[in-house]
């Protein structure tokens, strides 16, 4: 490392740190050399390189600062830092309030959290404090309510009344209308028919049905039959487990627990 500076200077004097900060800004030596050569830390060395930086800016300044002007600048910046980061820290606080709210509920309640208290925060610095995106805050939904068409309706709704108990499939076929169409009715109208509870429910031990012979066991089934202008209908069978031979047959349009014995007796 090449030294202009008189080494009989044992101590930091203004004019040993300005040799030393003009040969690091032309290059001739680094901060890591000077360290090591003077036993100094990196640190010491790199803010006199700020101070000279910051000096010959406000001496090339066309009104230039003096000493006192420049401490009394860094000491108003250091008051703003200090306090917007009390305020962040509030804001903080505010935030860890109820768990699960959106970006945009959350920036909005700590905004009018503050508020309340007197402090008026801007919603770009709410969100640069917390790492949301500006636009999440002030996006709107553009997307218009849902619309139903009456020709669809109210066909529909005439349907349902009369026969409650059909669901959408079948409303679709009796109408001739799209399936999907009938379903997104039924949901935004709220038409859907009840489900049952989901969950455990006692049930009859099943027992393999197993007939040797003819005559020895019988075996019902229900079904629903669309009959045209008398509507549904169910149609109770009767066969031979054994033969799988049609033993009787009941058509009705109630489908009552009577409709499965009846059959039986045809």
């Amino acid at each position: 490392m090449s030294m202009t500076m008189d080494d009989s200077i044992k101590r930091c004097t203004a004019k040993r740190k300005t040799a030393l900060v003009i040969e690091i800004i032309q290059g001739k030596t680094t901060v890591s050399e000077a360290s090591r050569s003077f036993d100094l830390t990196p640190s010491e060395i790199e803010g006199w390189v700020e101070d000279a930086k910051r000096g010959m800016e406000n001496s090339l300044r066309a009104n230039p600062l003096d000493i006192r002007e420049q401490y009394e600048k860094q000491l108003r910046d250091l008051q703003e830092a200090y306090g917007e980061a009390m305020l962040e820290l509030r804001a903080r606080k505010k935030a860890s309030g109820p768990a699960g709210c959106a970006g945009r509920e959350l920036i909005r309640r700590i905004q009018q959290g503050l508020l309340a208290e007197g402090v008026a925060v801007s919603i770009a610095k709410l969100c640069t404090w917390f790492g949301i995106p500006r636009r999440t805050v002030y996006y709107k939904p553009v997307k218009a309510a849902p619309k139903v068409d009456p020709r669809f309706a109210e066909p529909i709704k005439k349907m349902i009344e009369e026969e409650p108990s059909f669901g959408y499939r079948t409303v679709a076929w009796l109408l001739g209308f799209n399936k999907n169409t009938v379903q997104r009715i039924f949901q935004i109208k709220g038409w859907q028919v009840r489900k049952r509870a989901v969950g455990m429910r006692p049930r009859i031990q099943a027992v393999p049905s197993v007939a040797a012979a003819p005559n020895q066991r019988w075996s019902t089934d229900l079904a629903r039959i669309w009959t045209g202008k008398d509507g549904w209908a169910s149609l109770a069978l009767v066969t031979d487990c054994h033969t799988r031979e049609l033993l009787g047959w009941h058509l009705s349009q109630s489908g009552k627990a009577t409709t499965a014995p009846r059959s039986s007796m045809r």
